[in-house]
């Protein structure tokens, strides 16, 4: 059984079909990159993933569990999923360490009297354990980036989504934020990534997947579909991408 299992999945806004039947399985440890145009349902597969978009057909798996937004234990759900989003959405009125901790405290994970010590460890993970202490703006973009990477690893999950994580970053700040995913990638960590990094994805990657129009056009190791891209449609796209 994979970690992940999609099958037939379909999702409309409105009178816009933006998933189109999208299948896919991601194994337990492995490295995903979803590539493609804006508008190609990259983003909303992840939000349907996590749960925080109902699907209106089809299937979603998890370890098994089938997702969906009214699971009884959809909380539980979202401590085994972490997601972060291309927007920090730390809370400013929060320290380093609260925005960290409060998520393991809210649900028990952790005892008041070892969350610190969760914090550093997390922290040090990120390469930010001296920023304990610091409010969210007193931060670079990048290190706030990585705080919200941190504040998931907090809750130990089995699977990472990233959605465009480094593109509201300046581009002096994105290699920090790489690093650190990149690190996480050889802890083994399963993690599926939107990005448009295509240096990322052509070197950490296991498995690249390219959608194009709300399904997936084509998908297989980084040096196959760099090197001989099967449709014109992602010819096209590695091309603009340079």
């Amino acid at each position: 059984m994979a970690l992940v299992e999609i099958r037939d999945v379909r999702k409309t806004f409105g009178k816009i079909e933006v998933l189109k039947g999208v299948s896919l399985d991601v194994e337990e440890g492995e490295i995903v990159t979803i590539i493609g145009r804006s508008g190609s349902g990259k983003s909303t597969l992840l939000r349907c993933i996590n749960a925080l978009e109902s699907v209106d057909s089809g299937e979603i798996r998890v370890e098994g569990q089938k997702v969906h937004a009214k699971m009884p234990d959809l909380k539980k759900f979202r401590q085994r999923v972490g997601i972060v989003f291309q927007a920090f959405n730390l809370f400013p009125h929060l320290k380093v360490e609260r925005n960290i901790t409060l998520a393991p405290l809210l649900t028990g994970r952790v005892e008041k009297a070892k969350a610190r010590v969760l914090a550093e460890d997390v922290l040090t993970r990120v390469g930010l354990a001296d920023k304990i202490d610091a409010w969210p703006e007193q931060l670079s973009g990048g290190q706030q980036q990585r705080v919200a990477i941190a504040r998931c690893l907090a809750m130990a999950p089995h699977l990472m989504l990233f959605d465009e994580v480094t593109s509201a970053l300046d581009p002096e700040l994105v290699g920090e934020v790489l690093k650190v995913m990149e690190a996480m990638a050889e802890q083994g960590m399963t993690m599926i990534l939107v990005t448009h990094e295509m240096g990322f994805a052509r070197n950490v990657a296991d498995r690249i997947v390219f959608m194009h129009q709300g399904r997936v056009w084509e998908q297989g190791p980084p040096a196959k579909l760099f090197a001989n891209p099967g449709t014109p449609e992602l010819k096209s796209f590695i091309a603009s991408a340079k």
